[in-house]
């Protein structure tokens, strides 16, 4: 039988001082938050892209240089999601500087179709990176980045089921521009595609990736409200 041990008062209070000192600023989620493990993988395109081999004793060659994996967790948020993707780092600049992602931030739901960072480099054409988002550009870059977004968890099997009930093979969503986004399959592949008010198309690179406030999806490059 184990003998209780005695504490002093002083000896107490100097356990207390070094827990506490422990205690982390940290963000901690609520006794309420269900946690999962699923995640998905998301691409590194863009860090492969950007490897250029150099002479010396640098090691040359890409696998010395590999991206770090960049998960998508299904039970975290949107913005916290994005801002883990190598793959979207222009984009989450572009939302940062727009004010859209404190709104990706909220419960939502949002569906997202998140432009990667070549596709907007190449969007951007000669401008500089540092000035896409300058002051003079960012009306129109808000509406671009806001076209990207749309209210409700549009899940795949959601979208193909709304396109199948109407009678043009489309659906047209409101997005966070105020413009309408077309959401159609492609005939003979039946793929989704992304559609604007003049008819320019763009295909979904990544899909329906659960998000906890909606969902996420990657495009093949940038497609602009009108």
């Amino acid at each position: 039988m184990l003998t209780p041990r005695r504490v002093s008062l002083p000896a107490a209070l100097a356990l207390l001082a070094a827990l506490t000192a422990c205690e982390s600023d940290a963000h901690q989620d609520s006794l309420g938050v269900q946690s999962r493990l699923h995640a998905d993988i998301l691409p590194t395109n863009s860090v492969a892209h950007a490897y250029h081999p150099r002479g010396g004793d640098a090691p040359d060659s890409p696998i010395a240089y590999t991206a770090p994996a960049s998960p998508s967790f299904a039970d975290r948020p949107l913005d916290e999601n994005l801002r883990a993707s190598i793959e979207l780092a222009d984009y989450v600049h572009g939302l940062d500087r727009t004010g859209l992602m404190t709104r990706l931030a909220r419960s939502g739901p949002f569906t997202v179709f998140a432009i990667p960072n070549e596709a907007l480099e190449t969007y951007a054409g000669a401008t500089p990176p540092a000035q896409l988002f300058a002051a003079s550009r960012l009306p129109a870059m808000t509406r671009l980045l806001g076209y990207t977004i749309v209210r409700g968890r549009w899940t795949e099997a959601r979208l193909r089921k709304a396109i199948a009930r109407g009678r043009m093979g489309a659906i047209a969503l409101p997005t966070a521009s105020g413009d309408l986004l077309t959401i159609q399959t492609e005939r003979g592949t039946g793929q989704l595609l992304l559609a604007n008010a003049r008819g320019a198309t763009n295909r979904l690179w990544v899909r329906d990736l659960a998000q906890s406030n909606g969902v996420l999806y990657l495009t093949q490059s940038v497609l602009p409200p009108g």
